[in-house]
C-alpha cells in the first residue's frame, strides 16, 4: 500500500495538469459517476497497465453499466503488493471536485470471487492532504462505500478542491475481479441503499457458479459418513453429516432471483457450509484413526496455524515425526478434536521420553486472540479467533463441541544427544473420558550447528513497557524483569539490545534518548555473550529540517554524549562491540543532517560502526553517504539484491527489515499469515539473499492506550487481550505476550527461533563444503543446490508456504552436512 500510495503522489503532478483551475460549484445530490460510456474512463488510471486494466461491463448496480477492475498477479515482475484505480478531478473518470454540502459520497463494490481480503481507498485534496480508510472485501459479496464528509474533512482534507479519489484491492496468486460502480453525492445518512444492493444481487448470482459450488459441496458431504460406525460417537457425527446435507439441499432450493436482503444470508450459508465440510472431514478423520476413542487426537505441522473456529487444517496423522540435530529446537502441534460434545478439564502432559537426557519436552494448550486483518496484509486472512500465544500458564482447558484445540510440542536435542530416533508421549486426558496418548518420534542427526545465531539481529525491546503494564515501580524489581525478559529473548535467538535508547517508552511524546549504561552491556556479555550493541541512537527528531544551520549544534551534544560513553565502554573493554543506530527512516533534507552527523561521528570515533535505515536504495551512492555508512538496512520491499551485493563489494553490510508496510507476497509476522512466513524470512530467504542481519522496530509493543480492558494475556484460552498493535495491525511490533508470570511465547516466534536455527545450518553446511575441498563432486553439487534454497525460495517475494516442502529441503540439508562429514 506504501508503494501505490507513492505512485498516487507522483501522479498527482500530472493530474495537476487537468485538475480545475477554480472552484466548482457544488454538484447536486445523486449519481455523477455510472460509466454508461468509454469516455468517462478517460484520465482514469491503473497501478501496472501492463497486467492491470479496467473497462466497462454489463454488471451494474445502477444504469447499464459498469466498471469492471482487473488486478494483475502477485508474481507480475515490478508489481506492487496491491493494485489501485485512480479517478482524477477534472477528468472525465472524477467529472466532481467539489463534494461539500453533502453527507455522503458513496459507491458500490462487489466481486464473484471467492476473495476475503480489506483493500484501501484514498482521498487527496489539490493541496496533496489526504485521508484514507480500509473497506471489505469479500468473498462472492457486495459492499456499498460509505464516505462520511465530515470525516474527510476532520483530516485536514479540502472536500471543495478534491484532486483524486483512489481505492485498491490487494494482489493475489492468480488475477482477481472487482465491479466498482454508482458514485454518489447523498444528503442524509443512513440512506436507502436498497436498490444498488438488490441489483448487486442479482449480478452476484449470475456471475458466480453457485450450482458449482452447491454440488461440489453435497459430494463431498456424501463421502463424510462412510468410516462411521455406530456408537454414540458416530451417530452425533452423523446427524451433523445428516444437517451439512440437508443444509446443502436447502440452499439448492433457494437458488433463483433474490433480493439482497435474501442474498446475503443465502451466501453467508453457502460460505459456512464451505467451512464446516472439511471441518467435518477433520473430526471424521479423528474418530476413523481410534474407534474407540471419546475424542480425536491429531498432529499438525508447527509451520500451520490450527484455527479453534470455522476453519479445517492439514492433519498429518496420529504418530508425527521430527527431526532435530544436537542442540536444535523443533516443534509439532497436537489437536484435541471433540466427537460432537464438549470436553471439560482437558489436560495434556509429557508422560515419558525416550533416552535419558537426550531430549527436553513440554507440552501447553495455544491459546487464541480476535484478529481482524487490516489492508496491509494484503492477503486473504482469516477474521476471527486466530492461535498465537502459547499458554504455559493454563494447565486445564474446556473445549466446546464445536472447537478444536491445538497444543505445543516443544522440544529440544541435548548437544550431547547420541544420534537416533527418540519417542516423546503425551497425554491427553478431559474429565469423564478415556486418555488419549500420542507418541512424537524425534530423529537427531549426529550433527550440530552453531548455537548462536549467526544471522545478527538488532530488535527494540522495551522494559519501560514492561515496568507500566504490570505496574513494576521498584527499582531491583525493574531490574529483575529486565533480565528475566532479556534471558526469554536470547533463548529465541533475539540478542537484548535497544534501538531507540532510552530509560522511557519510544513512543512517548519528547523521548529522552541516552547511551546504553555500560552496567546493562556488561551484563549481557557475562551472561549471554556479546556480539555488538547499540550505544546511542541518533535521533532525527531533535533536528529541524528546514533549519540547517541549528544541526550542529545537535551534533556537537551527540559527540559529547557519545564521548562520555564510549569512554566507560573502553574501561570496560566492550568499546569494540559497540556501534550507533541513527536516523529512522529518514528521509528528504534529513539525509543531508545524516551526512553531516556520521561525518562528525566517524572523525570523532573512526572504528564505530554506523547502521542507518535511511531511506536511501542507493546504499550511498546517490546521497554521497558511502564511506559514512556501515551497515545499510533497508525495508524489505525496498531490498534490491544488485545494490546489496554492489555495497557488500566496497566493505559494508547490507541487512533488511520488515515492518507494517512489508505486506503480502512478502513474508511478515502479522498474526494470522502462516507461521512458515517468519521462519523462512529469516532462514533460507536472509540466505539467500545474503543478509547479514536483520533489524526490527518493537518486540513488545503493548501500549497501555491499546490494552487497558485486559493487560495481560491471563484469561481464558480464547483471550480477550487486544490482538491489534501498531496501527490496528495484530502482530506489528509485537513478537510475544504479556503473560501471568512474565513473557509468554507465540507461534510467530517459536517458529522465528526455528528459522534462526535453519540459517545456522545453511551456514554450517557452507562452511564444511569450503572446509573440505576434496569432497566428491556431485556432494558438493547438491550441497550448493541445497544452500540456494531453491526448492523453498525464489526471492523475497516468492516462497513455498508448504510445511511439508520446506521440511523435505531442511531435512535434505541436515543429512547433506551429515554425509560432508563423513558420519554416514
Amino acid at each position: 500500500m506504501r508503494k501505490l500510495v507513492l505512485l498516487l503522489t507522483a501522479t498527482t503532478m500530472v493530474a495537476g495538469l487537468v485538475q480545475v483551475g477554480t472552484a466548482q460549484a457544488a454538484a447536486p445530490a445523486g449519481v455523477f459517476q455510472d460509466f454508461e460510456t468509454d469516455a468517462d474512463l478517460q484520465g482514469a488510471t491503473v497501478t501496472v497497465p501492463q497486467v492491470d486494466r479496467i473497462e466497462r461491463t454489463a454488471d451494474p448496480t445502477h444504469g447499464d453499466s459498469g466498471l469492471t477492475f482487473t488486478v494483475g498477479p502477485s508474481n507480475t515482475p515490478g508489481a506492487s503488493a496491491s493494485s489501485g484505480i485512480n479517478l482524477y478531478a477534472g477528468t472525465p473518470s472524477l467529472p466532481v471536485s467539489d463534494w461539500s454540502g453533502h453527507t455522503v459520497l458513496g459507491f458500490d463494490f462487489f466481486t464473484e470471487q471467492d476473495y476475503t481480503v480489506v483493500g484501501r481507498i484514498t482521498v487527496r485534496d489539490q493541496s496533496n492532504k489526504a485521508w484514507g480508510m480500509d473497506y471489505p472485501i469479500r468473498a462472492r459479496d457486495w459492499t456499498p462505500i460509505t464516505l462520511r464528509m465530515s470525516t474527510i474533512a476532520a483530516a485536514g482534507v479540502d472536500i471543495t478542491r478534491i484532486a483524486y479519489l483512489s481505492f485498491s484491492m490487494p494482489r493475489a496468486k492468480t488475477q482477481v475481479i472487482g465491479h466498482y460502480d454508482a458514485f454518489r453525492l447523498v444528503d442524509s445518512y443512513p440512506y436507502d441503499q436498497t436498490p444498488y444492493g438488490d441489483k448487486a444481487a442479482a449480478q452476484l448470482l449470475r456471475l458466480v457458479d453457485f450450482n458449482g459450488v452447491l454440488t461440489k459441496l453435497a459430494d463431498q458431504i456424501k463421502g463424510l459418513d462412510r468410516s462411521l460406525g455406530h456408537g454414540p460417537a458416530d451417530e452425533r457425527l452423523k446427524a451433523q453429516v445428516r444437517a451439512a446435507e440437508a443444509q446443502c439441499a436447502e440452499l439448492r432450493q433457494k437458488l433463483g432471483p433474490m433480493t439482497y436482503a435474501q442474498y446475503q444470508p443465502f451466501n453467508a450459508g453457502v460460505t459456512a457450509l464451505q467451512r464446516t465440510v472439511p471441518r467435518l472431514a477433520n473430526t471424521i478423520q479423528a474418530r476413523a484413526h481410534d474407534r474407540r476413542a471419546d475424542f480425536g487426537v491429531e498432529s499438525a505441522d508447527s509451520m500451520a496455524l490450527v484455527y479453534p473456529k470455522d476453519l479445517p487444517f492439514t492433519s498429518t496423522g496420529t504418530a508425527p515425526t521430527v527431526s532435530l540435530t544436537r542442540g536444535e529446537y523443533e516443534n509439532v502441534q497436537a489437536v484435541v478434536l471433540p466427537f460432537a460434545e464438549p470436553l471439560t478439564g482437558v489436560q495434556a502432559r509429557v508422560t515419558s521420553v525416550s533416552g535419558k537426557g537426550a531430549l527436553q519436552a513440554t507440552v501447553a494448550p495455544v491459546g487464541s486472540l480476535n484478529v481482524t486483518p487490516t489492508n496491509v496484509y494484503h492477503r486473504p486472512t482469516y477474521a476471527g479467533w486466530t492461535p498465537d500465544p502459547i499458554r504455559d500458564d493454563l494447565t486445564s482447558v474446556d473445549v466446546p463441541a464445536d472447537t478444536f484445540q491445538p497444543y505445543w510440542i516443544r522440544l529440544k536435542a541435548a548437544k550431547t544427544a547420541a544420534p537416533g530416533t527418540y519417542h516423546v508421549t503425551v497425554a491427553f486426558s478431559a474429565a469423564g473420558k478415556r486418555t488419549r496418548t500420542m507418541t512424537v518420534a524425534a530423529k537427531v542427526w549426529p550433527v550440530a550447528a552453531p548455537d548462536a545465531p549467526k544471522l545478527n539481529t538488532t530488535f527494540q525491546f522495551t522494559p519501560a513497557i514492561v515496568n507500566d503494564i504490570y505496574g513494576i515501580t521498584d527499582p531491583a524489581a525493574q531490574e529483575a524483569t529486565k533480565h528475566q525478559y532479556w534471558s526469554f529473548l536470547h533463548d529465541y535467538k533475539i540478542e537484548p539490545d535497544q534501538l531507540y535508547t532510552c530509560a522511557c517508552i519510544p513512543s512517548n511524546a519528547n523521548p529522552v534518548i541516552v547511551p546504553t549504561p555500560v552496567e546493562d552491556v556488561l551484563y549481557i556479555r557475562d551472561h549471554y555473550g556479546l556480539r555488538d550493541f547499540n550505544a546511542f541512537y541518533l535521533w532525527a527528531g531533535l533536528l529541524n529540517p528546514s533549519k540547517p544551520e541549528t544541526w550542529q549544534a545537535q551534533i556537537d551534544t551527540w559527540i559529547a554524549q557519545l564521548r562520555t560513553a564510549m569512554d566507560s565502554y573502553r574501561a570496560a573493554g566492550v568499546d569494540k562491540y559497540a556501534y550507533v543506530y541513527g536516523f529512522d527512516e529518514a528521509n528528504g533534507p534529513l539525509l543531508q543532517a545524516a551526512k553531516q552527523t556520521f561525518a562528525a561521528v566517524k572523525e570523532a570515533f573512526p572504528d564505530l560502526p554506523i547502521l542507518t535505515t535511511l531511506r536511501d536504495n542507493s546504499m550511498g551512492v546517490d546521497t554521497g553517504l558511502a564511506g559514512l555508512v556501515d551497515v545499510w538496512v533497508p525495508q524489505q520491499d525496498l531490498y534490491n539484491q544488485q545494490v546489496a551485493e554492489r555495497t557488500r563489494a566496497r566493505g559494508d553490510q547490507a541487512w533488511w527489515y520488515p515492518d507494517i508496510a512489508t505486506g503480502s507476497p512478502l513474508p511478515n509476522w502479522f498474526n494470522g499469515y502462516p507461521p512458515i512466513d517468519a521462519r523462512t524470512l529469516v532462514g533460507p530467504m536472509s540466505y539467500k539473499a545474503g543478509v547479514e542481519g536483520v533489524l526490527y522496530y518493537a518486540t513488545n509493543r503493548w501500549l497501555r492506550s491499546d490494552h487497558a480492558n485486559q493487560l495481560l494475556v491471563n484469561d481464558g484460552i480464547l483471550s480477550a487481550w487486544r490482538a491489534a498493535t501498531f496501527n490496528g495491525t495484530a502482530g506489528d511490533g509485537s513478537m510475544f505476550y504479556p503473560g501471568p508470570n512474565g513473557p509468554m511465547a507465540s507461534i510467530r516466534l517459536e517458529n522465528f527461533r526455528d528459522g534462526m536455527e535453519d540459517y545456522n545450518l545453511l551456514w554450517q553446511l557452507q562452511h564444511d563444503v569450503q572446509s573440505n575441498p576434496q569432497l566428491p563432486t556431485p556432494l558438493k553439487a547438491h550441497a550448493a543446490k541445497l544452500l540456494a534454497a531453491d526448492a523453498v525460495v525464489t526471492d523475497q517475494r516468492t516462497f513455498t508456504e508448504d510445511p511439508a516442502r520446506y521440511r523435505a529441503w531442511r531435512t535434505d540439508v541436515i543429512a547433506t552436512l551429515t554425509a560432508v562429514r563423513g558420519l554416514e
